[in-house]
């Protein structure tokens, strides 16, 4: 494989790219930390979210000094790289059915980039990601079906399992399909939204894809 092209973008904005291949937004918190929340759009079909992360900010208790009084807690910056790496590897390990080349589509990359930089730049890291996240849906796919045969019950098989199925683009039975004469539930948060609706109205989940791309959402 060809080697990636040197990144010029890397150091210029004191900032990094977190990307997500996933089809839903992300929304991480840190207690503790300022900022504490922070929110990496959906992908869209083949384009990623991305969401951009800059330092953060906590204060550290100091022992040595009575609580109140001036100097009773220090500042403690957390670089950019620190707090990106800390959001992917806290959600990607928040999972079942993980393995050495299955887990979500989520990474970091130094510097504010586009999309464009990061398919310029980061071939390899994106390439591994797409085929990782593939892997790992495939797991979840496999993982419902054996409890699915189970018993037959819906409630054994999970959204993130139907998203990964939807994702797939595989028919199961367990797979709740779109009817478009009833209100549906999304498949993320579980709230109930017309069947009409591309976007959830409560967790932002795009329920239809392929009617975003088409629309060209902003």
């Amino acid at each position: 494989m060809a080697e990636a092209a040197k990144n010029p973008f890397s150091k210029i904005e004191y900032a990094c790219s977190v990307v997500n291949l996933l089809p839903f937004e992300l929304n991480e918190t840190k207690p503790m930390m300022i900022p504490s929340h922070f929110t990496v759009p959906a992908a869209v079909g083949d384009i990623p979210g991305i969401g951009y992360i800059k330092e953060g900010l906590s204060w550290i208790p100091n022992p040595l000094i009575e609580e109140g009084k001036p100097g009773s807690s220090f500042k403690q910056i957390t670089t950019p790289a620190e707090m990106a790496r800390s959001i992917c590897e806290d959600y990607n390990g928040a999972h079942i059915a993980l393995g050495d080349d299955a887990k979500p589509g989520l990474f970091w990359v130094e510097g504010k980039m586009t999309y464009e930089e990061i398919q310029k730049y980061h071939p390899e890291e994106l390439a591994t990601a797409r085929r990782q996240q593939k892997n790992w849906f495939t797991r979840l796919v496999n993982l419902a079906d054996a409890d699915w045969q189970k018993n037959k019950n819906m409630l054994a098989v999970s959204d993130l399992q139907r998203i990964a199925a939807n994702s797939l683009g595989v028919k199961k039975e367990w797979v709740a399909f779109i009817n478009p004469d009833e209100n549906i539930k999304c498949p993320m948060c579980s709230v109930t939204i017309s069947s009409d609706s591309v976007i959830c109205s409560s967790c932002k989940y795009i329920v239809r894809p392929d009617k975003y791309k088409k629309e060209a959402f902003a």
